[in-house]
């Protein structure tokens, strides 16, 4: 008589090799998930330069002026520390309203362009308001543990063209329709974008002219 844990043993035999797949198509769906995660990474990257594109080209721009940070955090090798004096701004008149908590707060910063772009502090507001003037903007901005998130914090550049960017007295941004800013270049006191390859080239010449003489 057949001992029925024999049995047991058979049945499980069988069902485990009838599950189980040939290496050829384990490999097959290995590449094929691979395949796809590679695609949904492809399309995300794609959609996001999208954004970023049309941001750039479709933004309207603004100068906002930049305040000082620790002179320690200042320049790190290949990137600048930024802050704005529109934050200061804001968490002045977050300070005259009881209401408000800089702790945890969120909304538009309203600004004036003046004659050279710069935007001028005007008001808050908490949503943001169909009935701007010409020249008025709402730039988006947030503040966690009193720690306010209005633009980047920081600037990228070749490393080695510190020295150049000493010189930037305010962030050239481009704001979408949503209060959006983006950074798109450093300007100097007589708001002349800073360019660190124009400027190295330009002192290259100098140079030779000077070894020449």
């Amino acid at each position: 008589m057949t001992d029925m844990s024999d049995i047991n043993d058979k049945l499980v035999q069988q069902k485990t090799s009838a599950t189980t797949l040939p290496w050829w198509q384990k490999r097959l769906f290995k590449i094929t998930f691979a395949l796809l995660g590679l695609i949904i990474i492809l399309v995300v990257m794609t959609i996001n330069v999208a954004k970023y594109e049309t941001h750039l080209a479709t933004g309207d721009t603004v100068l906002l002026a930049l305040a000082p940070v620790d002179p320690r955090s200042f320049m790190q090798g290949d990137y600048m520390a930024l802050s704005y004096a529109l934050e200061n701004d804001v968490f002045a008149a977050l300070n005259q309203e009881s209401s408000s908590s800089a702790n945890n707060e969120e909304g538009y910063v309203i600004v004036a362009r003046d004659e050279n772009n710069v935007g001028q502090f005007v008001r808050l507001a908490n949503t943001k308001p169909d009935n701007l003037a010409a020249n008025e903007m709402a730039i988006y901005y947030r503040i966690r543990h009193n720690v306010m998130k209005l633009a980047t914090n920081a600037f990228f550049f070749q490393e080695g063209h510190a020295d150049v960017f000493e010189a930037a007295e305010y962030g050239l941004f481009r704001v979408n329709d949503k209060g959006a800013p983006l950074l798109t270049a450093m300007v100097d006191s007589k708001f002349k974008v800073i360019n660190a390859e124009h400027t190295k080239v330009k002192e290259i010449q100098i140079n030779k002219d000077d070894s020449s003489n």
